[in-house]
């Protein structure tokens, strides 16, 4: 199933790379993420924790790499090209997951400190649409935010009113970080919403 996903993606000033469990990769995620300048800020809205060991970025590498040879998702390395700020650096990591049952893509996003108000939020999620219409012939794509992360909110607006898609709604207690309910602000594309958007005909 690995072949499903390609290995790598670009766009006009990022490189998205598969990341694969390999010692390099354990090393290169524990070093950015655990001298992350504002761990607090970053972590606060997702159901994740910074690693406190390598062993933690073992365990987070080893999960995403049984994901993408299951056909369940990708998690691709997020870096800034030549000509950025910090190119080459590990900048965040995107996961696109696939659910085949319901035709559906969605996508999550952590990015480190550093790289937050660029615009990349938005540029990877183009790629990650491409994939999920264009390559996995899926026909819907989702994202959620947890209410009261503005900025997320307002990122996820600008590029699925962009690829013509719509906001669906708050969800109450949708989901549960740190064992408390959250709500969810929900947003759709549909593959009509993304070929009308793009000109894309198929």
């Amino acid at each position: 199933m690995t072949d499903l996903f390609p290995a790598t993606l670009e766009t006009d000033r990022l490189e998205l790379t598969a990341v694969e469990p390999v010692d390099s990769v354990v090393f290169e995620h524990y070093e950015a993420f655990v001298d992350d300048p504002d761990p607090e800020t970053v972590y606060e809205y997702v159901p994740l924790s910074p690693p406190a060991t390598p062993a933690d970025s073992r365990s987070f590498v080893d999960h995403v790499g049984s994901n993408r040879a299951e056909g369940r998702a990708i998690t691709y390395a997020l870096r800034p090209k030549a000509g950025e700020d910090g190119a080459g650096t590990l900048a965040g990591t995107t996961t696109l997951f696939a659910e085949w049952d319901r035709e559906t893509a969605s996508s999550s996003i952590l990015l480190r400190k550093p790289f937050w108000g660029r615009g990349y939020s938005g540029e990877r999620a183009g790629a990650l649409l491409d994939l999920a219409f264009d390559r996995l012939d899926l026909s819907h794509f989702e994202v959620s935010c947890v209410a009261g992360n503005d900025r997320s909110k307002r990122a996820i607006e600008t590029y699925v009113d962009a690829h013509g898609g719509r906001y669906d709604g708050r969800f109450r207690h949708a989901h549960a970080i740190d064992g408390e309910p959250v709500d969810l602000h929900r947003f759709s594309v549909s593959l009509t919403e993304y070929r009308s958007a793009t000109g894309d005909a198929e």
